[in-house]
């Protein structure tokens, strides 16, 4: 099977770096094996992977961070071709769930997995997230398929400032690191009531219905992590059909302080401020003048009502072995 690597251009700079060491050794011991395509524009990788998968018999290895994942992961999804990943991004919140921490942080590791074929294809989940306007129309912008994690509220203002941050700052490893944490904080301080209501099949005997219509968030989980490390789904695995949520009622600014640091490392369950569920669907309304603001692997999205359904083994996705 031919290897087809997909690099973000605007990687990492020492990640990026590694990567290029390994992919220049390692393609030549494999000649004739592999093809890498540098991408030069936003989208680009998405315009690759859709030809990728008309073509067929080939693996895609999408290298970079999770927005790539995600661009890469939509067009391959409901296809018979393959995705591999290699991490190369800021957070790379997506690779928490499903390699180990020694292949997480050494690209060349990755890239050496990939040529001796030492890794193995199984059937992933993928969460189908479609937005409608208030008229019923769905928003084609704003609907896409999520590998990872898609949230509503709080956290999506903490995210729009953190890509602030790391844009203002795009050379600073420092900056890239403590980003969503500082802007967590910040945002705290800020708007943390939103108005949505929401309704899902559960069972495990609570009101399908939510009963209050002011919260602070809700995280859609089908992996772990987001957020650089922020873990609202701790049992969340990719490959059971669920759909793993948690939504957080608004509380005061004291209460949220101390929330954060349990829904960081994802101990939060059990708080009566914290519904944690799981479902195959759920669908998120907005309530007040406002409509919902969201992101999903970190892309925003934006809309009046949103649904999200479970598509079970709707990716292939390579694993390596541990």
């Amino acid at each position: 099977m031919k290897k087809l690597f997909i690099v973000n251009s605007r990687a990492d700079s020492k990640a990026l770096a590694g990567f290029k060491a390994a992919y220049s050794s390692l393609s030549e011991e494999h000649p004739g094996e592999s093809q890498v395509i540098y991408t030069e524009f936003a989208g680009h990788a998405s315009e690759v992977a859709d030809k990728a998968a008309l073509e067929g018999d080939v693996l895609v290895i999408a290298c970079g961070g999770d927005g790539t994942i995600h661009e890469v992961a939509n067009s391959l999804a409901e296809s018979k071709t393959p995705m591999a990943v290699i991490p190369l991004g800021t957070g790379n919140d997506f690779t928490r769930s499903v390699m180990d921490e020694e292949h997480r942080c050494n690209s060349g590791i990755c890239v050496r997995e990939i040529f001796d074929d030492n890794y193995k294809i199984k059937n992933a989940d993928l969460i189908k997230v479609t937005s409608f306007d208030r008229e019923g129309n769905k928003i084609d912008a704003s609907s896409a398929w999520c590998l990872n994690v898609a949230s509503i509220g709080l956290d999506t203002e903490v995210q729009l400032r953190a890509k602030g941050k790391v844009l203002a700052h795009p050379n600073s490893s420092l900056v890239r690191s403590t980003a969503y944490v500082t802007s967590a904080l910040g945002c705290l301080f800020g708007n943390r009531k939103f108005e949505f209501k929401y309704k899902a099949l559960r069972g495990d005997g609570k009101p399908n219905e939510s009963l209050k219509s002011v919260f602070t968030m809700i995280a859609v989980c089908n992996a772990s992590y987001y957020g650089s490390g922020f873990c609202p789904a701790p049992n969340a695995k990719i490959d059971d059909g669920l759909i793993n949520c948690c939504s957080i009622e608004s509380v005061n600014l004291f209460r949220s302080l101390y929330l954060l640091t349990k829904y960081k490392k994802g101990r939060h369950e059990g708080y009566k401020e914290a519904d944690v569920f799981v479902t195959t669907k759920l669908t998120v309304e907005a309530t007040g003048s406002r409509d919902l603001n969201g992101n999903y692997d970190g892309e925003d999205f934006s809309g009046h009502k949103v649904d999200f359904e479970c598509f079970p083994g709707a990716l292939k996705l390579a694993v390596y072995a541990q």
